[in-house]
């Protein structure tokens, strides 16, 4: 097993331990549908910056509607949206205004029942205050100078999507320009090891310029600054995994000065997808500052477990902003370390990394377009296999698989897993890469020969290898290919050979626990559906088992590009030789019996036929040799005789399901 991969693993299941306790922690701090700053202070009135802090750590991990309904998270929102200060800092000051507005656009989005007029107003007010607040030279708060801190604050707010996106191009660019150069004052002054040196302020710059900076922008020489910017942040980090006190940010006016607090300032930066490939180098750094929150966490009774930030001497107990935010900093920890545990398993199956889930396309009509349809019998009847598939699987894990992507799972009764039967070359590891497309999630194809890197007497190994690394993977579709000879029928002439066993033995129970798991969708294509044992076919397993067919003869003549030019018809090829398919159900048949290649393949032959005797002399020599007509390979002793495809396909209908 390869040692990078076990030390994701080790850490993702530190990440999953502490988030475990989320609920129960943050439920000591209530305060009606809000949250109080510390335990000792617990009044009826929620403390503003703090709920805001709660609220984005429980919607983050998906937990709000567990905490609020809608009609309390409305009254909620409705009192902070009116409050304009926190702290005793100033009205309208930009760290109350921003954390609210933050807050205001996670709840508004689902979890809270429609806000009045007035609310809503007083929201847009709001946004104009914080672009009012947002100079060229960055934020502050006076007397202090502009930070990093509350400008990426500010930004971040201004520039959510659901916010409509609100920050103005021309000021973008002028606050990008003002972080570009203090950015690299910054660097300047922590390799002089000046104590004006902030890693806070060059990790909160480096977020800005990654936030506004196109892409086509990052030219060799900022690409290497940005590069230079981690590395100094990182350096900075304590032997216990904190770094040291930022400058001050601002003042409260009763507790002192405010500080960057590195779970929060680590949360921002493991959620931007564009440093993720540069994040990795310091995965020893992320897992001491993960290890250290674990060992600094106060114990408040079974399943609870609270932080401090340590700021404020005179604060001696917990807080619930920090805690709020060291539970979201494991959940973002966690979802990096999914994409990272995903390209290792890619790597250690020798496959060209995937690229990370993208949003799902969920509309019917997007599905498989460009595949031909076939039936499926099912409830008595055939069907539509692309109505069947989207009805009863497709749609089902569609409307689940963006939540699945950010760290979920699907619900129990969901569908999450199949087996597609039927004859060769029906295409259906074409249809679970479909299935992957639609969804936008990666496709991961595991055959046979994966599990004899090291021999035959390495499989069981192998096999536990990727099941293990499998367990630690999320938000892909998986398609065990060819795997016939691994799944015979116990009892069967081939079930003691050590190849064939493997399922049985090792792979059945994985594929189990895989499906408990409930974060991924894995497929098995197979051409031999009655020689699976029935233990891998029955229900709690895989949800649904899909017999494959060629495509119909419908789908086949209304599709009108066939052939290598891709400029054939059928109904018009044969119509100019003197002969209407429509009207001929034997050649109907014969045409609907053919595979897709073997359709390609007669295609070819009648783009040259002149007569209609060549044509049908082409037809009945592919159907002759098709798939469906050709026996099926004896597979053991038992078979008592040879069928065809076609037979086959008949007998196996029940399977449907």
């Amino acid at each position: 097993m390869d040692a990078t991969f076990e030390k994701l693993e080790a850490l993702r299941l530190l990440a999953k331990e502490i988030l475990a306790d989320q609920r129960e922690s943050l439920k000591q701090y209530g305060v009606g549908a809000g949250f109080c700053h510390v335990l000792s202070k617990k009044k009826d009135t929620p403390s503003v910056s703090s709920t805001c802090t709660c609220v984005l750590s429980f919607v983050a991990t998906r937990s709000w509607a567990w905490w609020a309904d809608k009609a309390k998270t409305k009254d909620l929102l409705r009192y902070m949206v009116a409050q304009n200060e926190s702290a005793d800092l100033e009205k309208d000051n930009p760290f109350t205004t921003a954390w609210i507005l933050d807050a205001a656009i996670a709840l508004k989005n689902g979890y809270a029942d429609p806000l009045e007029d007035a609310d809503n107003a007083e929201i847009s007010r709001k946004e104009g205050v914080l672009l009012e607040k947002l100079t060229p030279r960055g934020v502050s708060i006076a007397p202090y100078p502009s930070s990093a801190y509350l400008t990426h604050l500010v930004v971040r707010v201004l520039k959510n999507p659901k916010s409509n996106g609100l920050l103005p191009k021309d000021k973008a660019d002028q606050v990008n320009e003002w972080a570009w150069a203090e950015l690299t004052r910054q660097l300047a002054l922590i390799q002089a090891k000046s104590k004006t040196g902030d890693p806070f302020a060059v990790l909160y710059l480096l977020l800005i310029v990654t936030s506004l900076t196109p892409s086509s922008d990052f030219n060799p020489e900022r690409s290497s600054i940005r590069r230079l910017a981690l590395r100094a942040f990182f350096e900075c980090q304590l032997p216990d995994g904190t770094w040291p006190l930022s400058r001050p940010l601002f003042i409260y006016p009763t507790i002192g000065n405010a500080h960057c607090y590195e779970y929060e300032a680590l949360t921002q930066l493991l959620q931007q997808s564009d440093l993720s490939e540069l994040l990795f180098e310091y995965l020893p750094n992320i897992e001491l500052a993960a290890r250290s929150a674990y060992a600094n966490a106060y114990r408040l009774g079974t399943k609870v477990r609270a932080w401090s930030s340590g700021h404020h001497p005179q604060v001696s107990e917990p807080e619930s902003w920090t805690t709020a935010s060291v539970y979201h900093f494991f959940f973002v920890l966690d979802r990096l370390l999914s994409g990272w545990v995903r390209r290792e398993l890619y790597r250690y199956l020798d496959l060209t990394p995937a690229s990370a889930p993208t949003e799902a396309k969920h509309e019917k009509l997007k599905f498989a377009t460009d595949m031909l349809d076939s039936t499926v019998f099912v409830d008595g009847r055939d069907k539509s296999l692309k109505d069947f598939l989207w009805e009863e699987f497709v749609s089902k894990i569609s409307a689940e698989s963006d939540f699945v992507a950010s760290g979920s799972t699907f619900e129990k009764q969901s569908p999450r897993s199949a087996i597609l039967f039927g004859p060769p070359g029906t295409s259906k590891t074409d249809l679970a890469t479909k299935t992957a497309d639609f969804l936008g999630w990666p496709f991961l194809p595991i055959d046979p020969s994966m599990l004899l890197k090291n021999g035959m007497e390495g499989i069981q190994a192998e096999a536990n290898a990727i099941f293990r690394m499998l367990a630690q993977t999320d938000s892909i579709v998986v398609l065990f290919d060819e795997f016939d000879e691994l799944v015979r029928e116990r009892g069967s002439s081939r079930a003691e050979q050590p190849f064939s066993r493997l399922l049985t033995t090792a792979m059945l129970p994985k594929l189990a626990e895989l499906h408990r798991r409930a974060n991924l969708v894995f497929i098995i294509a197979t051409n031999n559906i009655a020689e699976f044992d029935l233990a891998i076919s029955r229900e709690g397993r895989f949800d649904r088992v899909v017999q494959v067919l060629p495509p119909t003869y419908a789908a086949k003549t209304a599709f009108k590009n066939w052939g290598l030019n891709k400029n054939l018809d059928f109904k018009a090829c044969f119509q100019g030789l003197g002969l209407v398919l429509d009207e001929d159900e034997d050649l109907k048949r014969k045409i609907g019996d053919l595979t897709y290649g073997e359709t390609q393949a007669l295609a070819s032959e009648l783009a040259t036929a002149s007569k209609l005797q060549d044509a049908l002399k082409a037809l009945n020599d592919r159907w002759n040799k098709c798939t469906l007509q050709r026996h099926v390979p004896k597979l053991h002793a038992r078979t008592e005789e040879e069928i065809s495809w076609r037979e086959r396909c008949d007998s196996e209908k029940a399977f449907n399901r």
